[in-house]
């Protein structure tokens, strides 16, 4: 790790005017790791502000800005994120970067009991499936040789729910599940109230979210099933996943140091919660380093795992909940295609933030304040049609521009508000 943690910080200093500018030099017998320390934190309104300074010299002329499209058939790559606070974030991906991130998902794959080839259950969002478009067939082809049965996790109204229960019962010989953590949960709870048969799977991959305890404990009991809490985001590819001896989260450190901060940029001794920051050791290209990803979490005690990992522990991890939504059939919906159509599908630099809130069954608010007008209202459109598509078409969604998200008590942006379901 050390040494790539050196070639990074190296390519940082010397190639990335971003850290050139921060005038920061290691020396002789400084380690790497010190070193590393003395970096400022990296947030995700400086990357959005810094994006170009950040990308390399030797890719600068081809990468111009965060609407830049990928050269060639592999190399790098735009990836492109809502985050927690609806901002969208954009980073790059190189090759490296890329094969690297690939490799952490089929190591956690395995981690979960299915390695590759292992035919699962992918309760995922669909985009093209919500939108009633056909999915590109070079995806169609790459997830049939993957052994991959989609059910779309951006639908929870009782058809796709009951469609959904019937598929996974319908393939016994199918026994894992890729899930995201609270579509998951929607369709345990569905079963569990509608009375129907159970599922019996062996292992459930809950992602994009967090694994409370009573969360685990339902999709447990509903689908009989060992469940692996897994850790990442699309800015930085998988970052951590349980073993099967449940004794916290491995973090892929080939791949990322990760490191839990106080408020004061201390580092947090072992069960301490603090801030996240990731440092990515294979993306030289547009060198992320002590990146704020906006999580919490807690280190756990040192010691050998029996699983034999080398790889430090996540004791928990305690980002926030996703709320869920209602359609206008009083259904819950996921708010995690809310991020995605906005953050990464329908946001074309043309809104700088934004808020959705809730306020009756079918009523909702869209705020947001926009980076610029040309172009806006036909984006706005697009938006409110693709809202009014899974909510319901006689939902009222009022969109209105302000100059500000007010922050929450807490002082953080949220990105969804319910205020007319309650937990």
């Amino acid at each position: 790790m050390q040494s790539r943690l050196s070639e990074l910080l190296s390519v940082a200093t010397e190639q990335s005017e971003y850290y050139r500018r921060l005038g920061l030099q290691r020396s002789a017998n400084e380690s790497a790791f010190d070193f590393l320390r003395r970096f400022p934190l990296l947030s995700r309104g400086q990357v959005r502000e810094h994006f170009t300074h950040l990308v390399v010299d030797p890719l600068r002329h081809e990468i111009t800005s965060p609407s830049s499209t990928a050269r060639g058939r592999y190399g790098w790559l735009i990836v492109k994120t809502g985050g927690t606070t609806g901002q969208p974030t954009t980073v790059v991906h190189d090759a490296r970067g890329r094969d690297w991130g690939r490799a952490t998902r089929l190591y956690a794959a395995r981690q979960c009991g299915f390695p590759l080839g292992t035919r699962y259950f992918r309760l995922w969002g669909s985009e093209p499936d919500l939108l009633q478009q056909k999915a590109p067939l070079q995806l169609r082809v790459l997830r049939s040789l993957l052994g991959e049965v989609l059910l779309n996790a951006f639908r929870a109204k009782e058809a796709e729910l009951s469609r959904h229960a019937q598929t996974i019962m319908a393939h016994p010989e199918i026994q894992h599940l890729m899930a995201y953590v609270d579509a998951a949960v929607s369709l345990a709870l569905y079963i569990q109230d509608r009375g129907l048969p159970r599922p019996r799977l062996k292992t459930i991959m809950a992602c994009a979210g967090t694994v409370s305890p009573e969360y685990r404990q339902i999709l447990q009991e509903t689908f009989q099933a060992e469940v692996f809490d897994k850790y990442g985001s699309r800015d930085c590819c998988d970052l951590a996943c349980e073993c099967g001896h449940h004794t916290g989260l491995h973090v892929f450190s080939p791949n990322a140091y990760l490191e839990i901060v106080d408020e004061a940029g201390q580092q947090c001794p072992p069960a301490q919660t603090g801030r996240i920051l990731v440092t990515l050791l294979n993306n030289l290209s547009f060198p992320m380093i002590r990146y704020d990803v906006g999580d919490i979490g807690a280190w756990a005690a040192p010691g050998d795992c029996p699983c034999g990992s080398p790889f430090p522990r996540i004791q928990s991890l305690q980002g926030r909940q996703d709320d869920m939504l209602v359609t206008e059939d009083g259904t819950l919906q996921s708010s995690v295609f809310v991020r995605h159509f906005v953050g990464v599908s329908l946001n074309r630099q043309l809104i700088r933030e934004w808020q959705l809130e809730q306020t009756d069954r079918t009523r909702f608010v869209f705020r947001y304040v926009p980076m610029r007008m040309e172009g806006l209202e036909d984006n706005l459109r697009k938006i409110k049609e693709s809202f009014q598509l899974v909510f319901g078409k006689s939902v009222a969604i009022e969109l209105k521009q302000v100059e500000e998200i007010p922050p929450s008590a807490t002082g953080k942006v949220r990105w969804i508000l319910n205020s007319y379901r309650k937990p």
